[in-house]
């Protein structure tokens, strides 16, 4: 059974970073987050495809780098929803996330490292969402970050983010 399904509407497929890249660090995230057994859909796609997501299910004008639509609800986590059957393949639906390659790609250069490690950054933020997590206030950033880390040391990117502020 297939837990991890990659869309790819981007036009452009980058030579550093390919599906069996995000499903292998998909599959990393999952583990290190006791989430294993669940699945997740991935969208990579264009700065258009995210403005629109970004409006349609923010109210947010613009595009944002990585959006997430997590089904595990933190009060009952071993209550899942009923999935799609078009998601079957996939099995207990975790969560949807959508990335922007071209806002991966800036993000990148602006971080002076490559887009597979800007990837694989954005993918340790959407999947902390994913298993619950937010940033909407100080305290719940300060928890959300060191669980961004962790994964990440996961799959050998330590020290991205400094000192952690």
């Amino acid at each position: 059974m297939k837990k991890i399904q990659i869309i790819w509407e981007h036009p452009s497929r980058p030579p550093e970073v390919g599906e069996d890249d995000l499903e292998r660090i998909l599959t990393v995230f999952l583990d290190k987050l006791g989430l294993g057994g669940h699945g997740v859909t991935l969208l990579v796609a264009d700065d258009q495809t995210l403005a629109g997501l970004n409006r349609d299910h923010r109210g947010v004008a613009g595009p944002t780098d990585i959006l997430s639509w997590g089904y595990l609800d933190p009060a009952a986590p071993e209550e899942q929803p009923q999935n799609d059957p078009t998601m079957d393949e996939v099995g207990p639906l975790l969560g949807e996330m959508a990335v922007s390659l071209d806002a991966a790609i800036r993000q990148a250069g602006e971080n002076r490292w490559d887009l597979r490690t800007e990837l694989f950054r954005l993918l340790a933020h959407g999947c902390a969402h994913l298993a619950g997590h937010d940033h909407q206030t100080p305290e719940q950033e300060r928890l959300m970050l060191p669980l961004e880390e962790s994964l990440l040391a996961a799959a050998g990117l330590e020290g991205l983010y400094g000192d952690g502020s």
